[in-house]
């Protein structure tokens, strides 16, 4: 996605660097050569070094500018003594705590994929065995030892693609049942797009709003955002528009957050990314017949507040998510055979496409499975004209997802549980 064809309410004026924060258990520095050495036999390429930056004191042993293999843009990796850091998961902070060096790792993200060049730098940070976690300095995500080997570390596949943003919810009200919050990313604008945000949304409806925009985080990634208020579908009669942030937040409603006010209290970064590129997710239609007032799409969150919910998404997850569930399909298969009766498998799968090429996906509840596939009938009505409970057929080479299901307790392949142990040990109608 190159920046002239971005509309100029969206483009940006200089790119944001993505920045990754890997600490070590280490009391030592690693010696520059053998860092360069483990991470070129990690790639199996040779690793040119642009320049070797002076290093400023002893807290910061060595810096060096080097050129990565299919990498356009130079990578900046440098060691320096552990900081002080704040809000780290409690599973990791004794360590983080103890570590004595850090690997910082800060490029440019622009290329065709992102998400596969992020992955590159997540890889550069954790090369060595020694490394704890990895912090995203957009983002503020933590990433274990055990994420990092499970999900990042698969140069082929490539990290799931929402490591480049995280969505956070902020509200002014303790109970939120009562008041509003207001959503908005952290990440996306060192893709070259927008930061997304959605106003004034009730607390009930926040964690489907947050579905919502992790779903067109994901599809923008691959199509780049419409004009402002050009209709954008999501899914099967789902549309949104995207609206400049301040001409949302005129019309604001003086008890909710999202003011210039707030965004200058919210973040002292400079630049304030809550003050640049940013589009207000909003309904098509505009309230109002004297002054148009834009509001959060209340029918489209409604509808990602449905399990069963028909959606569109991009390439990339279905490709990535595809691959992860056939190859744990099998397990899936074994852990709903051991499973209670009231344990249900769920099989995602691909149905046909609509005139613009995408693709819709449905949930099937499975009645018969094998590893090699099997048959269950749709949750819900197709836009190829099949009803609720209809019955398919299906291929394992097929899927693009599972799930399994008890109560209210649910896991995918994506998930870090044991299938097996999910079902041996989930209490039927327990709360999740």
């Amino acid at each position: 996605m190159s920046s002239s064809s971005v509309h100029p309410a969206w483009r940006l004026a200089e790119p944001w660097p993505a920045i990754l924060v890997a600490p070590h258990a280490l009391d030592e520095p690693p010696e520059l050569e053998d860092f360069l050495a483990t991470l070129a036999a990690r790639l199996g390429e040779t690793v040119e070094v642009v320049e070797f930056l002076p290093s400023a004191d002893e807290k910061h042993p060595w810096s060096v500018l080097v050129r990565l293999p299919g990498h356009p843009t130079p990578v900046l990796i440098s060691c320096e003594r552990t900081k002080r850091m704040d809000e780290v998961p409690a599973g990791i902070s004794a360590s983080v705590a103890a570590s004595g060096f850090t690997i910082v790792v800060e490029s440019l993200l622009d290329g065709e994929d992102p998400r596969m060049i992020w992955g590159r730098l997540a890889m550069v940070s954790a090369v060595r065995p020694e490394a704890i976690a990895i912090l995203d300095g957009s983002t503020g995500r933590w990433f274990d030892r055990g994420e990092i080997d499970r999900d990042l570390s698969d140069l082929e596949l490539g990290p799931p693609e929402d490591v480049l943003w995280r969505v956070q919810a902020v509200s002014g009200s303790e109970n939120l049942d009562q008041g509003t919050v207001w959503l908005f990313t952290r990440g996306l604008l060192r893709c070259g797009l927008p930061e997304l945000e959605m106003l004034e949304v009730p607390g009930r409806d926040a964690a489907a709003a947050s579905k919502l925009i992790d779903a067109l985080a994901g599809l923008l990634l691959e199509d780049g955002p419409p004009a402002p208020e050009i209709p954008y579908p999501l899914g099967p009669g789902i549309d949104v528009a995207l609206i400049p942030w301040r001409e949302v937040v005129e019309t604001l409603d003086s008890e909710s957050l999202g003011s210039e006010a707030d965004r200058a209290a919210l973040s002292q970064e400079t630049p304030n990314p809550l003050q640049a590129r940013r589009a207000a997710i909003c309904d098509i239609e505009p309230k109002g017949s004297f002054k148009r007032l834009w509001t959060w799409p209340q029918n489209a969150v409604g509808h990602f507040a449905r399990p069963d919910a028909a959606i569109y998404r991009s390439d990339v997850s279905t490709s990535r998510a595809s691959a992860v569930a056939r190859r744990s399909w099998a397990v899936a298969v074994e852990a709903h055979r051991s499973a209670a009766p009231d344990t249900l498998l769920l099989a995602g799968i691909p149905l046909g496409a609509d005139s613009e090429g995408r693709v819709e996906h449905a949930w099937l509840q499975v009645e018969q499975a094998s590893t090699e596939g099997g048959s269950g009938r749709l949750l819900r009505a197709t836009l190829d004209g099949r009803s609720a409970g209809t019955s398919v057929e299906f291929r394992s080479a097929d899927l693009d997802g599972w799930r399994l299901v008890r109560g209210e307790h649910a896991i995918g392949p994506e998930d870090s549980i044991d299938p097996l142990g999910f079902v041996a040990s989930a209490p039927a109608g327990g709360a999740g």
